[in-house]
Parts: C-alpha cells; sequence; structure tokens
C-alpha cells in the first residue's frame, strides 16, 4: 500500500494507534514531489518487512537500507508521530548540533535538507545561473545534472575512465572556462567505484578559484577503509569552495524520512540557504535522525552488514561466471553476459526491481543490495534465465 509521509501522520492521531503504524513507518516511500523531480517517473511504494507478496515487489533498485532504521529510532518514530500536528521547534538546532559536533565544525556550517535531493536542488540554485557550466562524470547520479538541464544550463559530463574512476584531467579541462560547479559522488553511483583522495585533492588545488565542487558522500559508511579513500568531512582540506553532502538515507536506513545535509563554510552555506523556506524537514524526521546519529553500534552493525552481503553477491556472480565492477557501496554493477534489458524485464516478471540502464554502461545492470532472504530469491529468479551461449564483451 503506498502511503505518503504527510498522510501517515494525518492519520495517527491517537496514541493508539501509533504501535500499529511501525510496519508503515519502517516502509516510507520517498516524497513523490521529489521523485518525480528528480526522475521522472512514478514508482512503487515500498515492500513490508514481512517478505515478497504476488502484489509486493523486491525492491532492488533505489539503493535503500533494506534492514531499515534501528530499533531505538523506530521507538523514536512511534513517539514522534503523535507530534506530526506540529512545526518543528528545538529538534532543528538539536539535530544540526549534533552533526555540527559529529563533523567538528560550527553549527553555521551545517545545512539540513529534505533528503540530499534537495541539496543538490539548493547548489543547483546558488552556483549553476545564467552562463555557468555544470561539469560531472559520466555516468553519475542524475538528479543535479537533470536540474541543470531543465533550467537550460549547460552540463558537461565526463565518461569515466577504464578504472571506473572521474576522469579528473579531462574534467579540469572542461572546468577551466565558464563553470560553476562540479559535481563530484564518491563512492560513485552507479559504478560503486571510489575516486583516490589524492587525486581529487590534486584536482581541486588547480581549479578556477571561483569553481565550487560539491563532493556527495551518500555511500561514504559503506567503502571499505583504504589508503585511497577517505571522508572529505572526517579529513577536511580546509578549501572554502568545497561543499560536502551525506544522507541519512543509506547507513541510517531513512530513505523515507527524506533527510540529508550538506557542510560548507558559513557563506557557502548562507548561499545554499537563501531563498529556502528553512523547514522542509519534519519534526518526525529531524527527531529520528538525531536518534540515528547517537545509534553508533547500529551503524557498525549496517557496515558490517553490507560488507558481508557485497561479498556473497560477488560469490554468487563468479559462481555464475558473470561480470561485475568492484563495488564500495550498497549496490553493484554486474554484466549479465546477455542483453541487459532481458535481464530487467525477466526479473520484472517475476516481481524483482533492479536499477535503470545507464547508457553509458550499457552492458551492465545496478543491483542493490537486500536482505538474504531477497538476494536468495533474485538468485533462483535470475537461474530462471534460459542458458544462454553468446558472451556479452
Amino acid at each position: 500500500m503506498s502511503i505518503s509521509r504527510r498522510n501517515l501522520l494525518r492519520n495517527l492521531g491517537a496514541g493508539a494507534v501509533v504501535g500499529a503504524a511501525a510496519p508503515a513507518l519502517r516502509s516510507l516511500p520517498l516524497a513523490p514531489g521529489m521523485e518525480l523531480a528528480l526522475w521522472g517517473n512514478a514508482v512503487p511504494a515500498a515492500r513490508p518487512a514481512s517478505g515478497p507478496t504476488a502484489a509486493d515487489p523486491i525492491l532492488l533498485y533505489r539503493n535503500e537500507n533494506p534492514y531499515g532504521p534501528s530499533e531505538k529510532v523506530l521507538a523514536v518514530l512511534r513517539e514522534s508521530a503523535v507530534s506530526g500536528n506540529r512545526y518543528p521547534r528545538t529538534e532543528y538546532d538539536t539535530l544540526a548540533d549534533k552533526l555540527a559536533g559529529l563533523h567538528q565544525v560550527k553549527r553555521e556550517q551545517i545545512v539540513l535538507g529534505c533528503g540530499s535531493g534537495e541539496i543538490l536542488c539548493m547548489a543547483a540554485r546558488a552556483f549553476l545561473g545564467p552562463g555557468k557550466k555544470l561539469v560531472q562524470a559520466a555516468p553519475t547520479f542524475p538528479a543535479l545534472g537533470k536540474l541543470a538541464q531543465n533550467a537550460a544550463v549547460e552540463v558537461a559530463g565526463v565518461p569515466l575512465n577504464k578504472r571506473y574512476e572521474h576522469d579528473l584531467s579531462v574534467m579540469l579541462d572542461r572546468a577551466r572556462s565558464s563553470t560553476g560547479l562540479v559535481y563530484m559522488v564518491n563512492p560513485n553511483n552507479p559504478t560503486g567505484t571510489i575516486t583516490p583522495r589524492k587525486d581529487i585533492e590534486a584536482f581541486i588545488s588547480k581549479l578556477p578559484s571561483d569553481v565550487t565542487v560539491l563532493i556527495d558522500e551518500a555511500y561514504h559508511h559503506f567503502a571499505s577503509p583504504t589508503a585511497s579513500y577517505q571522508s572529505f568531512l572526517d579529513h577536511p582540506i580546509g578549501d572554502p569552495r568545497v561543499i560536502v553532502s551525506r544522507t541519512f538515507s543509506k547507513i541510517y536506513g531513512l530513505a523515507g524520512m527524506r533527510i540529508g545535509y550538506a557542510v560548507a563554510t558559513p557563506e557557502i552555506a548562507r548561499r545554499l540557504t537563501a531563498g529556502s523556506p528553512g523547514w522542509s524537514v519534519s519534526i518526525v524526521s529531524a527527531r529520528a535522525a538525531s536518534a540515528a546519529l547517537e545509534d553508533v553500534d547500529y551503524v557498525h552493525l549496517g557496515v558490517k552488514r553490507n560488507t558481508d552481503d557485497r561479498q556473497e553477491f560477488m560469490n554468487q556472480v563468479n559462481a555464475r561466471m558473470l561480470r561485475a565492477i568492484d563495488s564500495q557501496t550498497n549496490f553493484v554493477m554486474v554484466n549479465p553476459m546477455r542483453p541487459p534489458d532481458e535481464v530487467i524485464e525477466h526479473l520484472r516478471k517475476n516481481n524483482v526491481l533492479i536499477g535503470p540502464k545507464y547508457p553509458a554502461l550499457d552492458k551492465y545492470i545496478r543491483v542493490s543490495l537486500g536482505t538474504p532472504g531477497e538476494m536468495q530469491h533474485f538468485w533462483r529468479v535470475w537461474d530462471l534465465m534460459p542458458p544462454t551461449g553468446k558472451m556479452a564483451m
């Protein structure tokens, strides 16, 4: 059953109903307005945690956390639902203060948004005015590029290099004139790959002084610790042109609550929020996010679960002699060794939804990691496809 956050809170008028609302709270879908604005098509509501039915597909297509938020966060959601008739009062300040403490920055450097999607909207409005250009990888998360195109802003999409990293030398050439914003998703979506930290630092140091860089770290927590990868929040470089965005949709399991944030200098933060209403995050979302930050053990559990689930997925890929791009996220790009359209349609007919095709990687499909039970079903459905003797290269 599709249910919006607004309708859910409107319907939860009595305390006796709050406990019964927990399954709906666990499976809240993205806000329809934001989904249509950024991706251009409607999508079905999230499947309840109880398991697939004939009417409820397995959702392996939007890189959600299949385990949902922690029990501590769910308790806060249940308690907060009855406050849905109120506007936030101290909740924004409480959350911003916690984020500032986490990242060791000043309170005025934190910008909250209705999902990281609103952060991208803010950045587009602030830095992509007339005559300015957006430089980004191709493929990457498409929302900002679509926003720019809809505003008649030039988008310079630079193909990834052979290692599926940002091709920084070409991006630098494209950014030397009339560029308002460089957008980098690291780890990248849809490839799940990392561009080395030292290379990004060198790239930023060579950019024109008036070019702002937005580093999207939505999948930061899933990246395995290596010498190549470090967050620009955990290890900032002190460059005032750098904005870093994060989301509560992934490791914290709050995609349906629509809450994200950015960290920037106070001046850049003011530019981002100029013209924004300042109240797009709900009281329930703000309280849930605050509780999620405090549940550090659940974050550690989520990281371990994802590492194990990703390794098992790769084991299954290798067992079937398929090919996959090494992922540092909660999704994997797989070459199915057959036409991707056939695979996507076969899975859809069997009630399994995976990611869309990406023209820049037209031999691949993107599969978001689900629970072990969901992935077992995925592979059972996969193995129903007839064998093929033709190897896709």
